[in-house]
C-alpha cells in the first residue's frame, strides 16, 4: 500500500492511458470555473459532470433499483482496480472535484459506515504526502452511495477549511473547535484509532440512523495527523427541492462544507450568493431546535402582549382576547383558521392569564405567566390552546427553575438541565418523525396480564398531544415561562451544559425522572409502553458500595420494604435540602418518602366509579397482581359486591384511588371490617412520590449537596449511558 500511495499520480498516469472518459474528465479541471464570494474563502466550481452524483436518488426504494456502481462486477471494464490491503481498493474517481481524485472502496458491499473504515482513513493519510486530504461522507451526509463502504482522497488545492487549518497557528490543545463558515466544526489534533473512535462515541445517532451524521476530512499538517469532524443534520437544502427560480441544486458534501460549494448547474454557479451558501449550511447542520408548548386551553384565551407583535398584517400590543367561533378563532373582530404572532423585535414578551399549574393534582391553582418567543392560537374540538414556541435551550432555563428552585446544587441543576434536554429532544423526535405506540392498549403477554374483559390497562405519554410537541404541565415536563427563571444559577446550569444530552449505545435517551423513588427507581415498562429500556432499570438510591436491590416485585419482601425505613439519599433529606431545592408549591408536600393515607370503604368505592367509570359496588379488596421492581403496582385487581376490575399501569392506578394522585402505586394495604364482616376501611401505606423511572429529583439534589458532580449523578440513576451533544 505504502508505494502507491507516496505517489499516486502514477497509478493515476496508468489510469487515465486506457480511460479515453476519465482523461476528458481530468483535464477539464483546468477549464472549470471558480469563483470566491466572501471574505472567510467560500468558493464555487462550476462541475457539470457532478450532475450525476449531486441529483443522485438516495432513497432506500431508489438504490434498491439502480447496480451499486462501486461493487467490481458493475464498474467500467476500463476502471483498474489496485489493492491497498484490508479488503480495500483504490479507484480513481471518474467525476473529479479535485485534482487527483481517487475513491477507495471496499472490496464488500456493506453500508456506508464511519465505524467501519476510520483506521484504514488514518492509516491512508499517514501515507499520502501532506498535499492530499481524506475525505467521507456520510450515508445521510452527502454521501452519493450510502450503500457500499467508501472514502475519498485528492490534492487539498483550493479548499477554504484546509487552507485555514494549514496556514492559522492551531490552539495548543489535543481537541477544539472552530466556525469559519457560521457552524461548528471540530478537530482533533495528533489523532490515533483511539482518539477518532472516542470521539466519534460521543455524538448522538438520531432514530432511524445507525451512525451519527457528519462528514469528516484527514489531514497532514506538517508534523501530525487532523482529523475535522463536520457535524450535519440533513443531506440536502430545502433550495435543492425548490422549483423555478428558487431551486439550486446543492447536495453538500465533505468539500462543500469545507468551503468549496460544487454547482453542477451554471445558472447555480452564477448566482448563488454568501448569504445562500451560509443559510444552506444553516440548514444542514444541526442547529439548536425550537419546541413547541402547549401552555393553557379553553374556551377562550385572555393574553397581554408586553411588546410589541406581529401577525404579518399589523402590529399590536396591550390586552387581547381570542375566543373560539364555529370552528375557527375570532381576533380582532376578525375570524381566522390559524393565528400566530410573532415579535416585532427581539425574543418579545406576552402574558397568558388563568394559566392552570399542577393540574389534577393536590396544589392545582391559576395565575398569569409570562412567556418570551412567538404565541400560536391554535383551534381543536373543544376550544382553543395557546402554544408558545421558542428555542430549546430558553425552554430549559425555564423547565429546571419550574421543576425545581433554582437555589438548589449546581451540580444538580447542571444533570437536570442535561436529562430535560434528552427528554425533550426525544420527544421531539418522535413526534415529528416517526409514528409512537398508542397511548391506552391491553397488554397481548398472556403470562402478565389476566385475559378477561374487566382488565383496564392505560398509560400517559407525550404522545397524547397531536398541536404541539409537549405541554407544560406535569403530564410532560413543567414550564413556566419567564416568571420563573429568577435565579441565574438555573440560566447557568443550562448554559454551561450547552446541547449536552444523554446517550445510551450513542442513541438519544428518553431521559425520564420523578420526584422521589422511594429508594428504588422503577423501570419504564411498569409505567409506559411494554418495552425495555437499559437504561432506565432498578437502581438503589444509595451509595455505590450499598447491599443488593431486594426483589420487590415478590408481595412478602415489597410488604417489608415499604413498612421499613431503608437508608437513602432521598430518605430524609434536611429542611435545608428542601428548602433549596423544591419550589413552594412542591413544599406543601410532605411525608413522601413513606406515607400513609385512609379511606372509608363507602368514599373509596364511589371515588373510585367516579374516576374510573366503572361500577363495582362497594370495594371489598385491593389486591396487587403484579409489581415493579420499585414495588409499584402496575397490575391492581379491585374487587366490589357487584363486580371487579383489573386497572393499570401505574398512573391509572393513582388517578382512580385518589382525589388528584395518589404519592406513587408502591403501597400495600391494610383492611378494617365493619360489623358486616366487609371491610368499613382500607388503609394504604406507601413509599415515593411519582412513577420512581430514571432520576429521582430529591435524592439527585441530596447527591448534590454531598459533593457528587452532575456526571457522577446521571451515571448513578442511569447505568452505562454517556453524554453526547445533539446540536
Amino acid at each position: 500500500m505504502n508505494g502507491i500511495l507516496s505517489d499516486p499520480t502514477l497509478f493515476l498516469k496508468k489510469q487515465l492511458e486506457c480511460w479515453p472518459e476519465a482523461r476528458i474528465a481530468f483535464e477539464a479541471l483546468d477549464k472549470l470555473c471558480q469563483r470566491t464570494i466572501s471574505s472567510s474563502g467560500l468558493s464555487l466550481q462550476y462541475n457539470p459532470a457532478r450532475m450525476g452524483s449531486t441529483a443522485a436518488r438516495i432513497d432506500p426504494a431508489s438504490i434498491e433499483k439502480r447496480p451499486c456502481f462501486l461493487c467490481s462486477v458493475n464498474r467500467p471494464q476500463q476502471q483498474i482496480a489496485s489493492d491497498l490491503g484490508d479488503g480495500y481498493d483504490l479507484l480513481v474517481n471518474p467525476f473529479p472535484i479535485l485534482k487527483d481524485h481517487f475513491t477507495v472502496v471496499s472490496r464488500q458491499h456493506q453500508p456506508q459506515s464511519a465505524r467501519a473504515c476510520y483506521v484504514k482513513m488514518l492509516s491512508v493519510a499517514s501515507v499520502l504526502p501532506d498535499r492530499y486530504v481524506v475525505f467521507y461522507n456520510g450515508p445521510r451526509s452527502g454521501a452519493s452511495a450510502p450503500d457500499h463502504l467508501h472514502f475519498q482522497f485528492g490534492l487539498a488545492k483550493g479548499i477554504p477549511l484546509i487552507d485555514k487549518l494549514r496556514c492559522n497557528e492551531l490552539p495548543d490543545k489535543e481537541r477544539f473547535t472552530i466556525a469559519p463558515f457560521g457552524f461548528p466544526i471540530t478537530v482533533v489534533r495528533h489523532v490515533t484509532s483511539e482518539t477518532f473512535r472516542s470521539y466519534l462515541d460521543t455524538l448522538t445517532i438520531l432514530e432511524g440512523d445507525y451512525e451519527p451524521r457528519l462528514n469528516i476530512i484527514v489531514m497532514k499538517n506538517r508534523d501530525e495527523l487532523l482529523a475535522a469532524f463536520i457535524p450535519r443534520g440533513r443531506h440536502r437544502p430545502e433550495c435543492y427541492y425548490s422549483e423555478g427560480e428558487e431551486q439550486r441544486v446543492v447536495s453538500p458534501g465533505a468539500l462543500d462544507m469545507a468551503g468549496l460549494i460544487i454547482t453542477p448547474r451554471k445558472e447555480d454557479f452564477e448566482k448563488l450568493t454568501e448569504s445562500e451558501i451560509l443559510n444552506i449550511y444553516k440548514e444542514v447542520t444541526p442547529g439548536q431546535p425550537e419546541i413547541r408548548v402547549g401552555i393553557m386551553h379553553g374556551a377562550g384565551i385572555s393574553f397581554t402582549l408586553d411588546t410589541p407583535y406581529t401577525d404579518g398584517t399589523g402590529v399590536y400590543s396591550g390586552d387581547m382576547e381570542a375566543s373560539m367561533s364555529c370552528g375557527v378563532i375570532l381576533w380582532q373582530n376578525e375570524k381566522h383558521s390559524s393565528l400566530v404572532l410573532r415579535p416585532v423585535e427581539g425574543v418579545g414578551r406576552f402574558t397568558l392569564h388563568g394559566v392552570t399549574i399542577g393540574k389534577e393534582f393536590h396544589w392545582e391553582r391559576q395565575e398569569s405567566q409570562s412567556f418570551a418567543g412567538s404565541l400560536e392560537i391554535v383551534p381543536d374540538n373543544d376550544g382553543l390552546w395557546a402554544v408558545n414556541s421558542l428555542p430549546v435551550e430558553d425552554y430549559l432555563a425555564s423547565v429546571v427553575s419550574s421543576e425545581m428552585n433554582p437555589d438548589a446544587p449546581k451540580e444538580f441543576l447542571k444533570a437536570h438541565a442535561v436529562i430535560s434536554r434528552s427528554w425533550v429532544l426525544a420527544q421531539i423526535e418522535a413526534s415529528r418523525h416517526h409514528h409512537t405506540e398508542p397511548v391506552e392498549s391491553v397488554s397481548e403477554d398472556k403470562e402478565s396480564i389476566p385475559c378477561n374483559p374487566d382488565c383496564h390497562i392505560r398509560w400517559y405519554d407525550h404522545d397524547q398531544h397531536t398541536l404541539f410537541d409537549v405541554c407544560a404541565d406535569d403530564h410532560c415536563q413543567r414550564y413556566q415561562g419567564l416568571c420563573k427563571i429568577s435565579n441565574p444559577n438555573a440560566v447557568k446550569a443550562v448554559n454551561e451544559t450547552y446541547a449536552e444530552t444523554l446517550t445510551y449505545d450513542g442513541r438519544l435517551c428518553d431521559a425520564r425522572f420523578s420526584k422521589c423513588c422511594g429508594g428504588l427507581s422503577e423501570q419504564f415498562e411498569t409505567c409506559w409502553q411494554d418495552r425495555h429500556l437499559d437504561y432506565l432499570t432498578p437502581v438503589r438510591d444509595a451509595s455505590f458500595t450499598d447491599p443488593a436491590i431486594p426483589d420487590l416485585t415478590d408481595e412478602e419482601q415489597a410488604d417489608r420494604w415499604i413498612r421499613s425505613n431503608p437508608q437513602s439519599f432521598c430518605s430524609h433529606p434536611s429542611e435545608d435540602v428542601l428548602r433549596h431545592v423544591l419550589n413552594n408549591y412542591d413544599r406543601e408536600t410532605t411525608g413522601f418518602y413513606r406515607w400513609s393515607v385512609r379511606y372509608e370503604a363507602e368514599s373509596l368505592s364511589e371515588l373510585f366509579e367516579r374516576k374510573s367509570g366503572i361500577h363495582l359496588g362497594r370495594i371489598t379488596s385491593l389486591k396487587p397482581l403484579r409489581r415493579g421492581p420499585s414495588a409499584r403496582i402496575w397490575l391492581l385487581e379491585i374487587t366490589g359486591t357487584e363486580g371487579r376490575a383489573v386497572i393499570g399501569k401505574e398512573l391509572e392506578i393513582r388517578r382512580v384511588l385518589s382525589e388528584s394522585h395518589l404519592y406513587s402505586s408502591a403501597f400495600v394495604v391494610d383492611s378494617e371490617t365493619g360489623h358486616d364482616g366487609l371491610p368499613s376501611a382500607f388503609v394504604l401505606t406507601g413509599a415515593g412520590w411519582g412513577h420512581g423511572v430514571g432520576l429521582c429529583q430529591i435524592g439527585a439534589a441530596v447527591m448534590g449537596d454531598k459533593g457528587y458532580t452532575y456526571k457522577e449523578i446521571l451515571r448513578h440513576y442511569y447505568p452505562g449511558t454517556s453524554l453526547g451533544k445533539f446540536y
